[in-house]
């Protein structure tokens, strides 16, 4: 039964995504909002720049739609024959969540908004960076947090905010070709949904499908040659979300008994993370600020050794879903499977590593902006 709902929200929110963004791509036009060429932009024509409130609209009506149906038939008891009695012994649990949505989307529709603030007047990136600061600290203090084995709340705050901001900004500069963002989230997402079906976290996998539902939508319109660019409103409320969702599913189980499985969110957003700090490096190296914009990006490295858009996009997704595949592993073998997964992580992210040598000059050293 479970199978019926998951492709119920799933279908639901791809829906809403496809009929959303196209509304947003003519608000965007008529209201000048586009990301207009030149520099080191490859888009040779204005693309409207208002994806991102597509996607934030289509998961956040999703939830919400989901919610009010679950909440009247949890009080109305005219629906109660309605109900399925293998589905019906979760509404009161269903319920008990509603809090920690609300939290949950009232921080992303904040970070929405500090995007399309960006998006719209240009804000310094420590004006953003701040704003993302107290979005985080605002979801650990209403105990929304990973758990770690160090038994200290502020140890584990310290590790949660961290994530999220990392996160958030990862999948910002992930932001750099059509369709990577939202793809490479959609790849990382359907792992993390394997992961938490498999371990009946039935909260956390409804929501991974309404925000995959979300993203398949977008992709439809995003995909290279795009029609609509997300934005950094869409990028860094993509970048929460999954933020937040990592530090809410369980990977550890005592029955189990594999502590390394909380490092299972590392080894899944490798590909992600590693660009992120390696372009990071390389700005530092050169002496540049970490926010400057650039074309260092593995992506960028990918086309400049002979690819399309297309295929360095989906060269990407396939390198993420490696990692991803492999992390899956970590709950079920034991210290020396999971040295094996770390080192199978190392070498693929070597791999890319040499790609980018040859994709531009030595990322530290000699790097070219094509």
């Amino acid at each position: 039964m479970w199978i019926v709902v998951y492709l119920y929200v799933f279908l639901l929110s791809m829906t809403l995504s496809l009929v959303l963004t196209p509304i947003a791509r003519r608000i965007a036009g008529r209201a000048g909002m586009l990301d207009l060429p030149g520099g080191r932009k490859p888009h040779q024509r204005p693309i409207p720049l208002f994806g991102g409130a597509a996607v934030f609209g289509a998961v956040s009506i999703a939830l919400l739609l989901n919610s009010a149906l679950v909440f009247l038939a949890s009080r109305c008891g005219a629906c109660a024959p309605l109900i399925r009695p293998s589905l019906a012994v979760y509404l009161s649990g269903a319920c008990s969540v509603f809090p920690k949505l609300a939290v949950i989307l009232i921080g992303g529709f904040i970070i929405f908004c500090i995007g399309l603030w960006d998006d719209v007047t240009d804000l310094t990136p420590r004006v953003k960076l701040l704003g993302q600061l107290l979005v985080a600290i605002s979801i650990v203090c209403l105990d929304i947090r990973a758990t770690v084995f160090i038994p200290n709340y502020y140890f584990s705050a310290a590790v949660s905010i961290a994530w999220i901001v990392v996160v958030t900004n990862a999948f910002n500069l992930l932001d750099n070709m059509d369709g990577l963002c939202a793809g490479v989230a959609l790849v990382a997402s359907g792992v993390f949904l394997g992961i938490s079906t498999s371990r009946e976290q039935y909260f956390i996998s409804v929501m991974l499908l309404v925000f995959a539902g979300s993203l398949l939508g977008f992709l439809r319109y995003n995909f290279h040659p795009a029609t609509i660019f997300m934005g950094d409103a869409g990028s860094m409320f993509i970048g929460y979300f999954v933020a937040v969702m990592t530090i809410m599913q369980t990977y550890y189980s005592p029955a189990e008994g594999e502590p390394l499985a909380v490092l299972m969110p590392l080894v899944i957003l490798a590909v992600p993370l590693y660009d992120t700090l390696s372009v990071i490096a390389i700005r530092i190296s050169r002496g540049e600020s970490i926010f400057t914009s650039d074309r260092r990006h593995f992506s960028h490295r990918l086309v400049a050794l002979g690819m399309s858009q297309r295929g360095a996009v989906c060269f990407i997704y396939l390198v993420t879903l490696a990692t991803g595949l492999s992390a899956m592993l970590l709950p079920r073998v034991g210290w020396g499977g999971g040295m094996i997964v770390f080192a199978q992580t190392i070498l693929i992210i070597l791999v890319i590593a040499i790609l980018e040598y040859f994709g531009g000059g030595t990322p530290f050293n000699n790097t070219h902006n094509h």
